[in-house]
């Protein structure tokens, strides 16, 4: 038996040596605070006090496959958030410093609500966060360069996927009955020995086990699940959050112990999972998109901007007790911006999707419901789909058709989530068809 294991692992590595022209490399550097370093974390609008120590370590990964005539740059931060501006700005930086052009870098944040501000005043010079957010610049931006331009670093490599279940996800405002995705994925890049370089892990879940009270910087579940499957399997881990739109915990944010718990959980359930191998193709094809998503009106004009203000800051239910004064401060900033020409009639979305030997990894900008990402791996049944949000800027919720016919617990991300992303008006009740439609379309150019 032993014998025969030994022969089949001869056999693929051969394969993919002889036919493959596809290489990678792989790279991650640690982004974390300092122990005296003291931030604001991101996330959680309650939390008012400076971060006061480190649960795991934060990192910035990046892995890069090419086919010797194209190269894309995939980049996984432990953060929550980075601005598209910010996005932009950064992944331009790389593309100067590494020739690689803009389109082929995809910049992703896991989304952790236990990671430093790197946006607001926080991060201006002499304040907390600015020292950390200059550090993070610098090393996320060298360590994408190194991975993609040191070429002697690449390197052939086989796959394999697996697919689990978990029971750490659940739908945040409809606890009982609401739409859930517990599907968690793993995508395996390997020497040609089999020896492990970096395992990938998609789930849709808000890593927010560490709930407002906590004052640790951490990558919360993934980290500590990423921890424990790096012991078992070797190589390093990190995570794609998927459409974690309305996808908490399923025991909502509490404390540390509870992020140990649900990432110990799932690792569990990854360690079980009989991997199969991928075939030893040069399928290789990147492709990028935009949607153009509807407002609840066809045209976005100064009086269309002041009345919704004045209809609006009348709301009693709100997602914050200075309502009145964001929805004048966004009403103020809309007209300014109208009267620069900067405000558009519809809310442009970013997307894309690479396909690695007939995987697809499917990457978008904001934060989808996880009907999008279950939809869109029903219409490609016998593919695997890896689908990422939070890619190239976080900029808005993507409610589902389900949410805006439920609506009831869904109000911030239906009615009121404009004011804070500063969008010139709420996305219309047309806008999941858009979104699925582009998502199919992505997924299907890069087929």
């Amino acid at each position: 038996m032993k014998l025969r294991l030994l022969l089949i692992t001869a056999l693929l590595a051969a394969s993919c040596s002889q036919g493959g022209k596809l290489t990678c490399n792989y790279n991650a550097a640690d982004i974390s605070t300092t122990p005296d370093e003291h931030t604001m974390l991101a996330g959680f609008a309650a939390r008012n006090e400076l971060s006061d120590g480190i649960h795991l370590p934060l990192y910035t990964h990046c892995l890069v496959v090419g086919d010797g005539t194209d190269k894309v740059c995939i980049i996984s931060n432990d953060l929550m958030e980075i601005s598209p501006d910010l996005s932009l700005e950064w992944r331009k930086e790389i593309a100067e410093k590494s020739g690689l052009p803009l389109d082929r870098i995809f910049m992703h944040c896991i989304h952790t609500h236990s990671a430093p501000r790197n946006g607001g005043w926080r991060c201006e010079p002499g304040e907390s966060n600015y020292t950390h957010k200059e550090r993070l610049h610098e090393t996320l931006v060298a360590n994408a360069v190194k991975t993609i331009t040191d070429e002697a670093a690449f390197r052939p490599f086989r796959m394999e996927v697996g697919k689990a279940q978990t029971s750490i996800n659940g739908n945040r405002c409809e606890k009982e009955t609401g739409p859930v995705d517990r599907d968690v994925y793993v995508v395996r890049f390997l020497e040609r020995s089999g020896a492990p370089i970096v395992s990938i892990v998609n789930l849709a879940c808000h890593p927010v086990c560490m709930g407002w009270r906590s004052l640790l910087v951490s990558s919360d579940y993934p980290g500590v699940c990423g921890k424990i499957l790096r012991e078992a399997w070797g190589g390093d881990v990190f995570q794609l959050t998927g459409a974690a739109g309305n996808m908490d915990p399923a025991r909502g944010p509490k404390m540390v112990e509870y992020a140990e718990e649900c990432g110990a959980c799932l690792a569990d359930s990854l360690l079980k999972v009989q991997f199969e191998k991928v075939r030893c193709s040069n399928e290789f094809k990147v492709v990028n998109d935009t949607v153009s998503l509807p407002f609840r009106i066809a045209e976005v004009t100064p009086e269309a901007i002041t009345e919704h203000a004045a209809e609006i800051s009348q709301w009693d239910k709100t997602v914050s007790s200075s309502w009145k004064d964001d929805v004048a401060g966004w009403k103020d900033q809309m007209l300014e911006r109208y009267a620069q020409g900067k405000v558009h009639n519809t809310l442009d979305f970013t997307m894309g999707a690479v396909n690695i030997r007939g995987i697809v990894f499917f990457f978008t900008q904001g934060e989808p419901f996880c009907e999008y990402q279950m939809e869109a791996r029903k219409k490609f049944p016998g593919r695997t789909v890896i689908f990422a949000g939070y890619t190239n800027g976080q900029n808005s919720y993507l409610p589902s058709a389900h949410a805006y016919e439920y609506r009831k617990g869904y109000e911030y991300e239906i009615d009121q989530m404009h004011v804070y992303i500063k969008a010139p008006y709420p996305l219309s009740e047309k806008m999941p068809e858009a979104f699925a439609g582009a998502v199919e379309k992505t997924i299907s150019s890069a087929l």
